[in-house]
């Protein structure tokens, strides 16, 4: 799924729709009708996945589960924080359940909407898709990372604030920004 088009497998180019949390979920929602696994992982552009990431299996079917091993890279630092409480570019659902839960929460709603930013608080007044009872927290072996930027759809985000230098598998911050942020070859 993306805004414009890009030549990485199969891709659904909905077309320069805004970023909002709205189309964010709305571009999911098409995304999963295409799918064909019983399992779905979420993964954004702004985010490193270790391979430990894509081996964990749900045990039940109605539930979110989110990957607590995350941090994010702060903005223009090359510092880690880690981010326990884990977000929607880190968790794995069961297709269905996912369909089910954006039809019931779309319902009457526009195909897009710029100005919704954060979805489903300003339509429904909920803080997340999925009840607080519905999200199960895991661990994978090796924390996702998430880059921030001036150009993400939110420029704060919250985590514990507690500066990190190096973190597993990744390694140290400032070569991470370096290699993944800045581009050099190390």
């Amino acid at each position: 799924m993306s805004q414009k088009p890009i030549n990485f497998g199969k891709n659904i180019c909905v077309g320069d729709i805004g970023v909002s949390g709205f189309n964010m979920f709305r571009q999911v929602q098409i995304g999963l009708k295409e799918a064909k696994t019983k399992f779905v992982l979420s993964l954004e552009a702004d985010c490193l996945y270790p391979p430990s990431y894509f081996i964990f299996i749900p045990k039940r079917d109605d539930r979110c589960y989110r990957n607590s091993n995350l941090y994010v890279m702060a903005h223009k630092r090359p510092i880690f924080w880690k981010k326990e409480e884990g977000a929607t570019h880190a968790q794995v659902i069961n297709r269905e359940f996912y369909i089910k839960r954006l039809k019931e929460l779309f319902k009457g709603a526009p195909q897009w909407s710029p100005e919704e930013k954060n979805f489903p608080r300003e339509r429904h007044h909920k803080v997340d898709v999925f009840e607080p009872n519905e999200i199960v927290h895991y661990q994978t072996k090796n924390p996702v990372v998430q880059i921030k930027t001036s150009d993400s759809m939110r420029t704060y985000t919250h985590s514990d604030r507690i500066d990190r230098y190096s973190i597993p598998y990744w390694g140290d911050s400032r070569i991470f920004r370096r290699k993944y942020f800045d581009g050099e070859k190390i």
